[in-house]
């Protein structure tokens, strides 16, 4: 009776497993445009529950080969095999779960390593623990495989509910993160746990055993535990980071806010050794919105901006200050530079006026200092410079329109 409930608590844990691997493997990374079928595939077979015997295969042909194909002299539990398989376990893990991670077009790949790690510490404590040939447990040996599997379908669920689906929060952030807080742990990990496990394997007294799987079990609530904690600190984080960014962004645009400039002219603005000050306006921003709607007006302030954003850098910044005015700041750069962004812009409006719905038309006023400067002063000089532009092109008769209307 307990051997068959063993083999299906044996099987139990292989579906739940595979299920909650594919699971994760799709909330955490899978894209609209990837196929599930396909990723299904892949997960059956680049897990670690497939690649542990690959790799101890492999390790065993190995060994079969370096004792000149004698097989008689391959012993199953030595130590040429216990250590190459192991290695060759976390290779394997790493290169197919980079594989994975750049077919999926993951933003971080070690977030793909770690996943599969994670997955294949489990399995590799998930091994063999009882002893056939010892006679002295206080329970039957089955009795002990069917409480490890229980113990391990758990720590499957646990991974999932604690890790997985933190990490899902995590992984749809283009932001970057370093491999070292994910890789490190589980591939340092591994290798130790291998020669602990191989000496209570190799010199098994049961009670070594024993001690070894508690041991194991500890340190993989610890891991989860510990990256749970991990994540959840990096979520919280990536949320301030997010609620500043809003704070200093608009939304509409992705340009700086008039929040920001007013905080950059006071510590920044004021003390570059030149400056170039920008200021712009979009023609007919109004007539567009009360007449053709806002999913117009939308659309010519965004493409105005994008002809910003194409000339900023770390010296050039690019603000809208509310409505249809927008400005730009160029710090440290010379006359000569201040007239390639200028010429930058109007090429990258140009561009963008082949396409879309809107024809953007911009006045621009600029004003350029080197040396000692007041930024208030300058800013008025430029919106005035910027005015008369206006008025020019109003006067030819340059505007913004629908191009349908060209």
């Amino acid at each position: 009776m307990l051997n068959a409930i063993n083999i299906i608590s044996d099987i139990a844990f292989i579906i739940i497993y595979l299920i909650i691997f594919y699971i994760s493997l799709k909330k955490c990374f899978l894209q609209e445009c990837k196929s599930r079928i396909l990723l299904l595939v892949l997960s059956l077979v680049t897990n670690p529950m497939t690649l542990f015997p690959v790799s101890f295969g492999l390790s065993f042909i190995v060994e079969w080969l370096i004792c000149g194909r004698n097989a008689e002299s391959v012993e199953i539990d030595s130590l040429t095999i216990y250590v190459l398989g192991g290695v060759l376990f976390i290779a394997m893990i790493i290169i197919l779960s980079g594989l994975v991670g750049r077919w999926l077009k993951a933003y971080n790949i070690s977030l793909v390593m770690f996943l599969y790690l994670m997955f294949g510490v489990i399995y590799a404590l998930s091994g063999e623990s009882v002893s056939e040939e010892n006679i002295n447990y206080v329970i039957s040996s089955d009795a002990q495989e069917i409480l490890q599997n229980i113990v391990y379908i758990a720590a499957v669920l646990l991974l999932y509910r604690f890790v997985v689906r933190n990490l899902s929060e995590l992984t749809d952030k283009k932001r970057q993160i370093s491999w070292k807080l994910f890789l490190l742990p589980p591939v340092l990990f591994l290798p130790v746990y291998y020669v602990f496990d191989y000496l209570t394997y190799r010199y098994d007294d049961g009670f070594s055993n024993t001690v070894v799987r508690i041991y194991s079990m500890l340190v993989l609530a610890l891991f989860i535990w510990a990256f749970s904690v991990i994540i959840r600190n990096i979520n919280v984080s990536n949320a301030v980071i997010e609620a500043q960014y809003e704070a200093e962004h608009d939304k509409l645009t992705g340009l700086y806010n008039k929040g920001k400039y007013m905080m950059l002219k006071e510590k920044h603005f004021n003390d570059p050794g030149s400056i170039a000050l920008f200021n712009f306006d979009v023609n007919n921003l109004k007539y567009i919105n009360d007449n053709f709607g806002h999913e117009y007006g939308d659309e010519l302030i965004v493409k105005a901006a994008q002809s910003i954003h194409a000339v900023t850098s770390d010296r050039v910044f690019g603000f809208r200050m509310g409505g249809d005015e927008y400005a730009m700041v160029a710090v440290n750069v010379t006359q000569k530079e201040t007239d390639e962004i200028y010429n930058g812009w109007k090429r990258s409006l140009e561009e963008l006026n082949t396409q879309g719905n809107v024809y953007c038309v911009m006045a621009c006023g600029l004003k350029y200092c080197e040396g000692e400067f007041d930024v208030e002063e300058l800013f008025k000089q430029a919106d005035e410079l910027m005015y008369l532009d206006k008025k020019a092109r109003k006067e030819k008769g340059e505007t913004s329109h629908l191009r349908s209307e060209s």
